[in-house]
């Protein structure tokens, strides 16, 4: 188990690996990549686009528009095994581009603007960034020439890259790894976010503090389905306590240090775990003094 696992992280450090360029130079503005990586390919080849910051890209909901230098568009469906993976990938909490931003100070230059356009041009306030990038098997028979791919989705998320098809057989990336051989499917699948349940709040002031109660149909243990699994996008800013018995999850959030949380998108916290039926059912926000403020609400998306 354990060399299996060994295994895998090596995989897919190298497939990751392949990903640093691009992401450095796409992902640091927050926004998609204008080309492929790698840029130059042989049909059959595989490639990846860092496609931004997508909400609701996955294999299950992709589709991948190929048009070649010459003849019909390829179109190829959701879930199709020429569509690899699709995933996330997160800056390094300690990198210069999320402690700048943090303290509002250039501990390399620039960093802080970098990250206030991100922040400010794409992600809509949410400090909880990433860049979403795509896996791609290219048709063996492309010719060769000036070649688009695009991916979207029927949400309307889109992004469009280019490359340039050369003369010659490629053949898919297997990710080879030291110990056990290529990646499977099914180790690339394990990379995948999994369906999920978004809150989110509103209200006219920033509370100190927010407690929530949800309802939810019953979980594995009282003969429903799945287990409650919360995950704090920002354990930097802000503690996340929480408990569930099987139906009814209760979620306390406070910040994390002594300075209160500055907007109300950084109380954002997810629900994963396979549950269904989440609700809402109770919201309580208070001050710094312990004072209860009234119109602070919940939305699960």
């Amino acid at each position: 188990m354990m060399k299996g696992c060994l295994d895998m992280m090596a995989g897919v450090s190298r497939c990751v690996g392949m990903l640093l360029l691009l992401v450095a130079l796409a992902g640091l503005g927050g926004c998609s990549g204008v080309q492929t990586y790698p840029a130059v390919s042989r049909a059959g080849d595989t490639v990846t686009l860092a496609a931004g910051r997508r909400l609701g890209f996955s294999r299950d909901t992709v589709t991948v528009t190929i048009t070649p230098s010459a003849g019909a568009p390829v179109v190829i469906p959701p879930g199709d095994p020429a569509i690899r993976a699709v995933f996330n990938l997160y800056p390094d909490p300690l990198s210069s581009l999320r402690v700048s931003a943090g303290i509002d100070q250039d501990l390399t230059p620039a960093a802080r603007s970098y990250g206030t356009a991100i922040e400010e041009g794409f992600s809509g306030g949410d400090g909880d960034w990433w860049q979403t990038v795509v896996f791609v098997d290219l048709p063996a028979w492309l010719p060769a020439g000036n070649t688009r791919v695009e991916v979207s989705n029927p949400a309307g998320e889109s992004v469009t890259a280019e490359l340039l098809v050369i003369a010659g057989t490629g053949q898919p990336e297997d990710f080879e790894a030291e110990l056990n051989g290529p990646l499977t499917p099914e180790q690339l699948a394990g990379l995948a976010r999994v369906p999920h349940y978004t809150v989110r709040f509103s209200g006219s002031v920033v509370p100190h503090a927010i407690q929530v109660e949800c309802l939810h149909d019953p979980d594995a243990d009282n003969g429903g389905q799945g287990r409650a699994w919360v995950v704090n996008p920002r354990g930097d800013l802000k503690s996340l306590l929480w408990r569930d018995d099987g139906t009814r999850l209760r979620v306390l959030l406070t910040p994390a240090g002594t300075q209160p949380l500055q907007d109300l998108n950084d109380f954002k916290f997810y629900v994963a775990g396979g549950l269904s039926g989440l609700q809402v059912v109770e919201v309580r926000a208070v001050d710094g003094a312990g004072n209860p403020l009234p119109g602070i609400t919940a939305v699960i998306e």
